[in-house]
């Protein structure tokens, strides 16, 4: 299949150059080329730059190397991507992490849909066993959790779209005009929580939202993301990285108070005290845990950079 249409796939990467590898191998064997891929590297330590220049990639004319000088997190290098991209004038955007990747027909499975949505992607399985999901959906009105294949065939009778479902960063494409409309993610973010204010501000600008599930992206499954409690009618995202709980409950405090209202910023913070008292008691992260929600309550983004490395012990 050929098209006509500018596409940029970017990818974000930080210290996972094996990973990296896999993900270009597969955007190069796509049915469907991307027009342009962008790579940018968040200060990578671990020899990224030289394994792509060991593997030919640097050479190639349509892939663009962008190495920042700091590590930003995820969301500073989609802010970086999205705006590469978008001011090369392509018409569509796919955006992935380092560590997910498409099957050779991904990119072209998608483009049929083109025409019905602004901002959509593939379900997004484990690439270990290809059935489970890598991050479990909560769908939006029934909120009920999913996270593996066969629980889609009971929950619609259209069963290969879900509207207003989207695991963002992760295999989708982005409309351009879209950006031009909604900007960039928001880049002091660092880390998680970036793509689901993007998508929210996608959602308000009336843009059309989806998950098609019976197109396919791979990426591995973190065993405690999702972590289920309230006898499996809620889900929480638990780790053992200080970066990553510090940003999760700020980036969440600010995103549920700026798109939902304070009532349901206390809320997750209520669940995120319970989580660490009862769920999975651990007095070290529930003392963490309430400066992020601090911190996000005020809107406070300076201090997440001391954390970056550091796990619990």
């Amino acid at each position: 299949m050929k098209s006509n249409l500018k596409i940029c796939a970017v990818v974000v990467t930080f210290n996972r150059k094996a990973l990296l590898v896999r993900t270009l191998n597969s955007l190069y064997e796509q049915t469907l080329p991307a027009h342009t891929i962008v790579v940018i590297d968040n200060a990578s330590t671990d020899g990224t730059e030289e394994l792509l220049q060991q593997s030919g990639y640097l050479d190639k004319p349509n892939l663009l190397y962008h190495k920042l000088d700091t590590n930003t997190g995820g969301a500073g290098g989609f802010y970086e991507g999205i705006k590469t991209a978008h001011e090369s004038g392509v018409d569509w955007i796919w955006l992935m992490d380092d560590d997910g990747y498409p099957p050779a027909s991904c990119l072209e499975a998608l483009l049929e849909y083109q025409e019905q949505f602004d901002f959509y992607g593939p379900l997004v399985l484990s690439d270990q066993d290809k059935m489970s999901l890598s991050f479990p959906i909560t769908l939006p009105i029934t909120k009920k959790v999913i996270r593996n294949k066969d629980q889609l065939e009971t929950i619609s009778s259209n069963k290969n779209i879900l509207v207003d479902v989207l695991i963002p960063f992760n295999g989708v494409l982005l409309r351009a005009s879209l950006v031009s409309t909604i900007g960039y993610p928001l880049a002091k973010f660092f880390i998680w929580g970036d793509d689901i204010e993007y998508t929210k501000r996608a959602k308000q600008a009336g843009a059309r939202i989806a998950t098609v599930t019976d197109i396919e992206f791979y990426h591995p499954t973190a065993p405690s993301l999702g972590t289920s409690m309230f006898f499996g009618k809620m889900q929480f995202n638990d780790t053992d990285s200080k970066i990553k709980l510090y940003c999760l409950c700020r980036n969440n405090t600010v995103n549920l108070k700026k798109y939902h209202g304070n009532s349901y910023a206390l809320l997750f913070g209520i669940k995120a005290i319970w989580f660490y008292s009862f769920t999975r008691p651990s007095l070290k992260k529930l003392k963490f845990s309430l400066h992020g929600l601090y911190a996000g309550w005020f809107n406070d983004f300076s201090k997440h950079r001391q954390f970056i490395g550091k796990t619990f012990e």
